[in-house]
């Protein structure tokens, strides 16, 4: 049986951030480098999944998608690589929302849909177009 790792009872997502950030101030710039034996790493995973559990529950899976898949460039990981991974999901994601012009909350969550994209495209040094 594996050790236990005690967890808050509710985490936040600021909680379960500031432990990947850790790791971005030591350097490691892919969520894919993390040492999955480290206990530190561990821990962060668990914090995550917590967070991720408490969210999927609250039923606005849109929105908690798009919060997951942000999770790591929130954190600070900055690999091309990845980065071009995590805008591809955002891209399909978005594509995958059907525009609901008079449901509010649809409408602010393709908006930032539409911000995570260029805040990706501008990390990647890509040239976004339009406005």
């Amino acid at each position: 049986m594996s050790e236990q790792i005690s967890t808050p009872e509710k985490v936040s997502r600021e909680q379960a951030l500031a432990m990947y950030r850790k790791f971005v101030e030591r350097g490691i710039t892919s969520p894919d480098a993390l040492d999955l034996n480290d206990p530190e790493v561990i821990e962060a995973n668990k914090l995550f999944e917590k967070w991720d559990a408490q969210e999927s529950v609250k039923g606005d899976f849109e929105r908690h998608n798009f919060e997951k898949t942000k999770f790591y460039v929130d954190a600070g990981f900055t690999d091309s690589n990845y980065l071009g991974d995590v805008l591809g999901w955002l891209f399909q994601d978005a594509g995958d929302i059907e525009k609901q012009p008079d449901n509010p909350t649809r409408v602010q969550l393709r908006s930032d849909y539409a911000k995570e994209i260029k805040k990706i495209r501008d990390l990647l040094g890509l040239a976004t177009g339009g406005n």
